[in-house]
């Protein structure tokens, strides 16, 4: 089984030149806990989640009167750790585990395609499409 094989390729997408304020709108309607950040030609930059809006609020927080306003840019990662059509699954579960991440996004030639998240993962284990 490859990241193709589980990936979801319905992105939700934040550029990054969007505010934080955009970016808890954009997690809450899609209901998703991280996402994909493109520049303005669509390319992928990196990848933002909710505990970087956490961390990131805290840096506005200290920043005093006039720190929000802050951009996505400021707090996301990046480059962001990626994948293939053709990683093998459980690769991506050791990058996952050993980096720590949620979300790894699945780029062919630098074309974003899809994502797989640590719930991606978790379902194919409860429906036994990926035996633990």
């Amino acid at each position: 089984m490859n990241a193709k094989d589980l990936m979801q390729s319905h992105l939700t997408t934040i550029r990054e030149d969007a505010t934080i304020e955009q970016l808890c709108d954009v997690l809450q309607t899609a209901h998703v806990n991280g996402v994909p950040v493109v520049n303005e030609g669509g390319e992928l930059v990196g990848i933002v989640s909710e505990e970087d809006v956490l961390f990131g609020a805290m840096g506005a927080a200290s920043a005093g009167p006039g720190g929000s306003g802050a951009t996505v840019a400021e707090i996301m990662t990046s480059p962001a750790v990626c994948a293939t059509p053709d990683t093998d699954i459980v690769e991506l579960c050791r990058m996952m585990w050993g980096m720590r991440i949620h979300h790894v996004p699945v780029v062919d030639e630098g074309r974003l395609l899809g994502i797989v998240s640590s719930l991606d993962l978790v379902r194919a284990v409860a429906e036994g499409t990926l035996k633990p």
